[in-house]
């Protein structure tokens, strides 16, 4: 892809001083560009790869973080969906999102992060290098509809708000989105990613310049990766949930009147602060 394909756009915005829930009620420069593998979840901050021994099919409550933070994980649905078991990529377990609907209550269901309020956020970057990714594989696309519309893979803040981490399929099309004191950075792949394939997406902060990098772990692909010029700032979210699979509010709970839910397959979250 070449440089003209990429949408940056820099807003000067000056700074900014398990059970189920239903209802709504390392630095990256010192990792490969497109993670640390499972076996080295230990040694990040939130790393989930979700190889406890499961059933498939059954409902996941939760999980728990590989990695180094103390986090609360839950599972939090609205609509009838949920998340159940299924086989991973290359054996152990993944977890499967609500299948889309054309018609009728949006089924929605994410995982919710949440860190102790009392204590200094281990998964707030801050100023410093840092790197998000996931391994998913979508389901056949679809049209969308306005309260089901955007696929969302990893969110922390919402589009408006001081802060925000965000890992997403726009239409199919892979694109991260991080926003702090000195504004946004866009990085997009034009191009839509092929249903019912495994992909790794990663994103990454280094110094002034951010990375987007799409592997396909299915093979037949070289790695694609787009890098823009441009510095978001500080991004601190003071304890905001961080979700997986669709969107929350600043409480925790399925966004109303907007899931973007991702339909599909997840197998294995990263997100390195350090």
């Amino acid at each position: 892809m070449s440089a003209p394909s990429l949408l940056v756009v820099l807003l000067a915005i000056g700074a900014a001083g398990g059970c189920a829930v239903t209802g709504d009620a390392a630095t990256p420069t010192a990792r490969p560009a497109s993670g640390p593998t499972a076996k080295g979840l230990a040694k990040v901050d939130l790393g989930l790869a979700f190889d406890q021994v499961v059933v498939p099919g059954d409902m996941v409550p939760g999980t728990v973080n590989s990695g180094t933070a103390r986090v609360d994980i839950t599972v939090v649905t609205q609509g009838g969906g949920r998340l159940t078991w299924t086989p991973g990529r290359a054996g152990g377990s993944a977890i499967r999102t609500p299948a889309y609907v054309a018609e009728g209550v949006v089924p929605a269901a994410a995982l919710v992060v949440r860190t102790d309020p009392s204590a200094p956020d281990p998964l707030d970057p801050g100023t410093g290098d840092f790197l998000v990714a996931v391994d998913f594989r979508a389901d056949t696309a679809t049209a969308g509809r306005p309260e089901d519309d955007g696929d969302n893979l990893v969110q922390r803040g919402r589009y408006g708000q001081p802060a925000q981490l965000k890992l997403q399929l726009d239409h199919g099309a892979p694109s991260c989105r991080l926003a702090g004191t000195l504004g946004e950075v866009l990085v997009e792949d034009p191009g839509p990613v092929t249903p019912e394939r495994w992909y790794r997406l990663t994103c990454s902060r280094t110094g002034p310049t951010v990375r987007m990098r799409l592997v396909d772990l299915d093979g037949g692909a070289a790695p694609q990766e787009w890098s823009v010029d441009g510095d978001p700032g500080a991004i601190s979210f003071d304890h905001a949930p961080l979700s997986i699979g669709a969107k929350v509010s600043d409480r925790g709970r399925i966004a109303q009147g907007s899931t973007d839910q991702f339909h599909g397959t997840i197998d294995r979250v990263v997100l390195d602060v350090r």
